[in-house]
């Protein structure tokens, strides 16, 4: 679904759907098959008339497949993504911003070039992809407890010990 940034945001306007995960290509390339879960998701358009600023809200929740980092075991992870971007009219503005930013001065907002072909699917597979963990692990690895401790050895400095006690 492709929309007008600016003149969604300056409508209130606001879309939601669910999403199969696998259509999302680029959140699921490097994860593994099969990618059942649904993504559902929320875009939601503001304007401020006396700021003049323009803003989308981006909500989705859903899970999807992943493998521990720690056991290499795949499991379903819950991706949760809570995005406000502020709409911005050139690239030049958007790099200002960024600017700003980077020098600490920044509203530390995320900000996005009002596209006039704004694809929806697009900006929420972006703002999942920025929440998927880099090495997703369990809280606790199933087996965690299951696996006995190795038997300990003596160590091979204990017959030094005793020595020189005399």
């Amino acid at each position: 679904m492709v929309i007008d940034a600016a003149g969604f945001a300056r409508a209130g306007q606001s879309l939601d759907g669910v999403t199969q995960a696998k259509q999302f290509a680029r959140l699921c390339q490097d994860l593994p098959e099969p990618q059942n879960g649904e993504i559902r998701w929320q875009v939601r358009g503001r304007f401020d008339a006396p700021s003049g600023q323009s803003w989308l809200d981006v909500e989705a929740r859903g899970a999807v497949r992943v493998v521990c980092q720690r056991c290499l075991e795949t499991f379903s992870l819950t991706l949760r993504v809570s995005s406000t971007l502020g709409l911005v009219d050139t690239q030049a503005q958007l790099e200002a911003m960024d600017a700003l930013e980077a020098e600490g001065d920044g509203p530390g907002i995320e900000y996005l070039v009002a596209d006039p072909r704004l694809d929806v699917q697009g900006l929420v597979e972006d703002e999942l992809i920025l929440v998927l963990p880099y090495a997703p692990r369990h809280d606790e690895c199933p087996g965690d407890g299951d696996v006995p401790e190795p038997p300990r050895r003596p160590s091979p400095f204990a017959v030094l010990k005793g020595f020189g006690k005399d």
